[in-house]
Order: C-alpha cells, then structure tokens, then sequence
C-alpha cells in the first residue's frame, strides 16, 4: 500500500471507529425525526383557556357578530365585563375598540395589548366581521339572488404541472416539493462541506501542536499527508451520508404512517415521480467532493500556518463570509432557479457546491452541468497545488502566524 493510502486508511478508521460518529450517525436521523414529531405535535396544542378579549363597541353593531372560539373569548365591555370580573381571574388579554362604522371606515377599529399579539387574534377578528361586512356590502345593492350568484361565481383552480423530457415523456412535479427537496440537500452540503472541512483543519492543527507531524513528516511527504487526510476525512462524510440514506429508505418502506394515514413509503413514490432523486444523490456526491476537497484544503493549509484555535479566526473570516454568501445564494434561488444569481453561482466553483444543489431538482441544461462540474474540478487542482505548497511549508515552522505577504512568498519557494 502507497503511503498516501496508509494515511487514509489510518483518518478513515480513526474516526469512523470512535464512538461520537457512531452516535451521531446512527442516533442523527432517529433525533431529528422525533424532534419534528415533538414540535408538530406542542404546536397542534391549544391553550387549555381561551384567551380573553374585551370589545369596547361603541356603535353596538359589531360585537354579536364577533363569535368566541377556543383560542378567544370576547367580553362585550360595556355589560358583560363587569360580571366577567367577579366570577372570573383570568387576565384581559387584548381590548378591541371599534369607534363607527367599518363599512364607511374600515380604520375605525384598533386592537390593543399591554404585550405583543400574536397573528391568529387578529386573524379570527377580520375574519369574521369581512364575512359579515361583506354580506352587508351585499345586501345594501338590493340585487335578488346576488349573495348566491356571487357563491356560484367562485371558481377554485388546481393547476396540474407536468414536465416533458427530450423524448415527449410527461411526468407530474410539483415546484414546491422540487423547491423543498432542492433546500434540503442545500442544507446537507452545506453542512458536510463546512463540518468536515472544520475537520481537517482541527485535525491538522493537533498534531502540528502535539509535534506528532515533526515524525509523520520524516517518512511521508507533506503533500501526501495532506491529500490522505483530506481523502480519508471525505471518505468518512461520504460514509455518513450513505449510512443516512439508508436509514431514511428503510424507515420510508418500513410502513411508518404520518398523521391523517399518510405514509411514508407514499411519500417516497411521490417523491421519485416529481423528481430524479437517483440524479440528485448523484450530483450531491459530486458536488460534494468537489467543494470539500476546495475548502477543506483551504482549511487545511489555515491549520498548518496557526499554531492555536484563536489565532485561525483572520485567516477564518473570509472563507467563512464567502460560504455563508453560498449558502444564502442557494436559499434565494430557490425562488428562481434559473435567474442570473442562481445562474452565476452555480457556476463559479466557490459557490457551485451548493447553490447548484438547488436548481436541479427543477432540472438544468446538460451544457451548464458539464461546465459547472468541469469548472469545480479544475479549480479543486489549482486550490489544492496552492494548499499544499502553503502547507509543506507551515506545518514545521512554529511562532508567530505569519502575515499574507509571508504566505505569498511561501507560494513562489
């Protein structure tokens, strides 16, 4: 075995082994999922009382439109508030005020709170006097019939979108599941690419400071310490993916119902009529590798040139801006895939990694991913011949960090 491989072999193993991936790669999907199950199910819990709103109605038109539900009780404040006192302790919650008449004056209303109020108290109250404004609006035209010819006017459209391949296939999407799915694996290279590039760098800087490198070093080249680390930490991100979508298959056509009897394995089919999720996981490999093997070798030579935790945040900072900026690029080109921000960084190679994972769910040209990847893996050589160079020569020089222009001049030995 070359001695690159030895050292993949010995990050690879070193990492997959210890109990902290174990956990977070077995235990992750079964911790999100009932995370999701326990936010579902406290935000589907109402207040055990409802809310108490008192209605200063100086018009006396309004309040017996106004209905109580189970979120909110209105108290008319000019009879009933005051035998609402002595038989209950429940806090006024929000006081409407309504002044004249709404039809006239639609702002003659204003809801008031000593604390901040939450949308579904106004919700409830407009919704129910435009229902009963509007029937007003109606009647005052004295048409016969119009309440029922303006119900029977009402048209509800549910537009069906289908896609068309080369081949005149049709397919059913949805852009909101496209949109969806396109989100989450954005999220997931987002998160790999930046975790496991932490990774190399930490993993680096320990052994620089433990000056086990002064050793390693002595029988391997810099270059090839560097790519087997780079290698093995990507190959143990590759292994944690995998191991999830395998996790998330079997759970999918394991039967598991949702609420309402929906079922996962529903889910799944719906998923892979709407999409090209085999192409997807594809790319997201690719795209992977390409954008982790571009930051984590940048990580990387940051390690190598810091001799503690503290000292990595200037050379941080502008890798950092710049993946952030990827990553709301990809967000916002989830509303328009194919726009010129969408377009522009999915190209570049800094950014491709993860705003691309965004369009091709909706589907993207041939030429543009040819170009997209082919731009990645040409910039991967070049960052990484920069990162090798700054790393053979950081990882033995201990005391100060050194400054841009020294770094610079480490570039041209």
């Amino acid at each position: 075995m070359s001695k690159i491989g030895i050292v993949i072999r010995r990050e690879y193993l070193t990492r997959v082994r210890k109990k902290s991936f174990i956990f977070l790669t077995l235990l992750m999907p079964l911790l999100i999922t009932g995370m999701m199950y326990v936010i579902i199910s406290l935000s589907s819990i109402s207040d055990k009382e409802a809310k108490v709103i008192v209605v200063s109605d100086e018009t006396g038109e309004y309040f017996p439109v106004l209905k109580s539900t189970e979120q909110y009780h209105f108290i008319d404040g000019k009879t009933g508030f005051a035998d609402f006192r002595k038989t209950s302790d429940e806090p006024v919650y929000a006081t409407l005020v309504i002044t004249g008449d709404l039809l006239k004056n639609p702002e003659a209303i204003t809801l008031i709170s000593d604390k901040q109020l939450v949308g579904s108290a106004e919700n409830t109250i407009t919704s129910q006097l435009n229902e009963y404004l509007s029937d007003k609006k109606i009647d005052s035209y004295q048409i016969p019939n119009l309440r029922e010819i303006i119900k029977d006017s009402k048209v509800n459209l549910k537009i069906k979108t289908i896609k068309t391949d080369e081949s005149g296939k049709e397919t059913q999407t949805s852009a909101q599941f496209a949109s969806t799915i396109g989100m989450i694996f954005t999220v997931l290279s987002y998160w790999f690419i930046f975790a496991y590039g932490m990774m190399v760098m930490q993993g680096v800087m320990e052994e620089k400071t433990n000056r086990i490198v002064e050793v390693i070093v002595s029988s391997v080249k810099p270059f090839d310490l560097m790519m087997g680390k780079l290698i093995g930490i990507g190959l143990v991100g590759l292994t944690q993916f995998g191991i999830w979508a395998l996790v998330f298959l079997g759970v999918s056509f394991s039967g598991v119902t949702l609420s309402g009897g929906f079922s996962l394995i529903q889910m799944l089919q719906s998923l892979f009529e709407s999409v090209n999720m085999v192409e997807i996981c594809f790319y997201f490999v690719m795209f992977f590798i390409g954008g982790y093997l571009i930051y984590a070798s940048l990580f990387a030579a940051i390690g190598a040139m810091v001799n503690s935790q503290e000292d990595t945040q200037q050379y941080m900072m502008p890798i950092s801006i710049l993946f952030l900026f990827a990553f709301y690029a990809g967000f916002f080109s989830a509303q328009n895939p194919d726009g010129p921000l969408s377009f522009w960084t999915s190209l570049i190679p800094l950014t491709s990694p993860i705003v691309m994972m965004v369009r091709i769910p909706f589907g993207v040209p041939w030429w543009q991913m040819l170009l997209s990847v082919a731009l990645l893996f040409i910039t991967v050589i070049l960052i990484v011949k920069l990162a090798a160079k700054i790393y053979r020569v950081g990882i033995l020089m201990y005391g100060k960090k050194p400054s841009y222009g020294e770094i610079v001049k480490w570039l041209k030995y």
